[in-house]
């Protein structure tokens, strides 16, 4: 019963990834981007099959930077965006961290109020800005609990599938990393020449 519990939250998780990551950021690369987005879903394949064997946006940040190079984004937008986006850009951790803090509350039958939400979003947002860019448990979500008085008991169940939901997480964070960096480009290029 517990297992199947956790079988819908990574089912949950892989829908907000897929909405995030197939959805929202496309349509950004679309509309604020010079980089039509087949182009830009060819570039990131390599990219984004290296984060998801790695689970590290770190290891992944050559590549990533060689994929917005194949873009057409240039070489010091690529070369300042990517890599802090690879230190602060953490879509994929913010969602996990509220998907898990949602999911404890359902497990133990916790009633959350408007304030609990407000903390929950706002620990996950600031946490996943902290998170490293490697593999490993996250110890973050541990705060977006704390914060929001679910107990922390639970989360060895978590931490034996923590390693799939870090693939599937550093994939969407390395593809908002190029998104971003599509974007800024534009931005940028637009600036120099108004």
């Amino acid at each position: 019963d517990v297992l199947l519990k956790v079988a819908n939250l990574l089912w949950v998780d892989l829908v907000a990834v897929a909405v995030m990551g197939l959805v929202i950021y496309p349509w950004l690369v679309a509309t604020l981007s010079r980089v039509p987005v087949g182009e830009f879903f060819k570039a990131m394949i390599r990219p984004q099959v290296i984060a998801f064997s790695t689970a590290s946006s770190m290891a992944t940040l050559p590549v990533t930077m060689g994929a917005c190079a194949r873009m057409g984004v240039s070489k010091q937008t690529a070369g300042f965006v990517v890599p802090l986006g690879a230190t602060i850009n953490m879509t994929g951790n913010a969602i996990y961290y509220t998907l898990v803090a949602l999911f404890f509350a359902q497990f133990y039958g916790i009633e959350l109020s408007i304030a609990h939400y407000v903390a929950i979003t706002v620990t996950a947002s600031l946490g996943s800005i902290g998170q490293a860019g490697v593999p490993g448990p996250t110890l973050m979500v541990v705060a977006v609990l704390v914060a929001a008085g679910i107990p922390i008991e639970g989360l060895p169940l978590l931490y034996a599938l923590d390693r799939i939901f870090d693939m599937i997480r550093t994939v969407l964070n390395i593809t908002g990393d190029a998104a971003c960096a599509a974007v800024t480009d534009r931005l940028a290029t637009d600036n120099n020449n108004a």
